[in-house]
Order: C-alpha cells, then structure tokens, then sequence
C-alpha cells in the first residue's frame, strides 16, 4: 500500500470558509508541514499533532520535509493558504516526487480550497462572473517581462483580472507598471476592488478607480480585482454584467 500525502488548501484563513473534505483531512493527518502563517491560520486544528514550520522562499524544503514523513509511514498534510494548486505546493510536490523517483510510492490527495481571487470577489460584490484571469505580480519564477505580456493580453481581451503578490519591499515600483500595462487597454475610470487580508483579521476592502489607485495602501496581503468593460458600482458593490436580458 502507497503512502498517503495530502496537499491541503484552507482558503482564506477561517476553518468557516474552508471545505469539510479539508477540515477532515487535517483531523486525520498526524503531521503538519507549512508556512508559520498558514499554520497559525488553523492552529486549532494543529493541536496532538507534529508541525513542522519553514519560512517563505523555503517552499522545495517544506515538500522535501512533508515527502520525508510520508515515506516514515506518518499521515501528512501540506498545508497551503487559498487553494493547493494555484500559487500552491500541489504541482511542486508532483514534480518533486517525479524527479526523486518516489512517484510510485506516495499516493497523493489534492484537496482544493477557496482561492483569494473567489473570496475577494465574494466581499466586493460579484465582479468575477464570467471569463477572468489571475496574474501573480511576483517575478521570483516568472520573468517580469512575460508578466507584463501577459498582462496586456489580459487587459486587451476584457478579462475581468485578479492580481496576487501585488507589491512588496523588494518590488515596490511594480504594480505601478502594471497598471500603466493594463491601462493600454482599459479606461483609467476601469473599476478596481482592492481586499487585504480577505476573511481574516485586519479586513480592509476599498473600491476605486484604476487611475485614483492609492499605490501606499497596498501590500502583500492584498488582492487586487480589476474590472472589464461591463463592470459597474451600485451601492458600495462591484458588480459585473454577465449578459442576462432583464
């Protein structure tokens, strides 16, 4: 019999908002392998269990770590905030497994979860309704010129888009560049919802305009969603027209 391995998405942070096949899954894993952050997120989940804790950029590790306790025989979880496979540790660990030719030795359950582009659609109103794209504004693996192509596509095709990892310390100037991108092909009067720390703590969530973008109030815990051309405000929500004939 393989050993079992779970990659695990908790969503946005409450144990409300996550799925009961997740909470399931955590309540029969005997080891924990994460983020501190996404860890203290469903710390009471974690309790008579074995958590082992890595930091960010330390993600092959964490897998590494997570493999090493299945092979012991030991019920493991990755745990991944939002959902497992987007920006998640779901294709990491396949790839892993490949590459130490542990494929057929550990049998892996993806357990999906809420995704921070869903639940910040959810809090604005209903601006993700249709077609739409998710953009990560990090260029620690992907290169920041195929990001901007590919955000320009985005923006010329109309597609409502969610933008993660929008601003940090070492990438303070890049979601201005961004934003100049998309402005190519959408009106600087274009709809933006901006929510930071999505169903958690400290929750903040401003509506405004793509050229009236206050750049100082956005960080790593935000996510932005940007409009299409049939977005439109109607009493503090963001809303978009799918096409219905009412």
């Amino acid at each position: 019999m393989k050993n079992k391995l779970f990659v695990i998405g908790v969503g946005p942070g409450k144990i409300d908002n996550m799925s009961v096949r997740a909470y399931k899954c955590i309540q029969k894993c005997e080891v924990l392998v994460g983020y501190t952050v996404y860890l203290d997120q469903v710390k009471e989940l974690c309790e008579h269990k074995r958590v082992i804790t890595r930091g960010m950029g330390q993600e092959i590790e964490r897998c590494r770590l997570a493999i090493e306790e299945s092979l012991k025989g030991n019920m493991t979880g990755i745990l991944c905030s939002g959902d497992a496979s987007l920006y998640g540790m779901a294709g990491l660990t396949y790839e892993l497994l490949i590459n130490m030719e542990l494929f057929d030795k550990i049998d892996i359950e993806v357990i999906p979860g809420i995704t921070a582009a869903i639940s910040s659609s959810s809090l604005l109103g209903a601006p993700i309704v249709e077609d739409f794209c998710t953009i990560s504004l990090s260029d620690y693996m992907v290169s920041w010129e195929k990001i901007l192509y590919r955000l320009e596509k985005a923006a010329e095709a109309d597609f409502v888009i969610a933008i993660y990892n929008p601003k940090s310390k070492a990438r303070p100037d890049h979601l201005r560049e961004a934003i100049k991108c998309i402005e190519k092909y959408k009106n600087g009067t274009t709809f933006v919802g901006v929510v930071r720390n999505a169903y958690r703590e400290d929750e903040q969530i401003t509506i405004t305009e793509l050229n009236k973008l206050d750049y100082d109030a956005v960080d790593m815990f935000c996510t932005l969603i940007i409009g299409n051309s049939s977005t439109y405000i109607h009493e503090g929500k963001m809303i978009t027209r799918r096409g219905y004939s009412l």
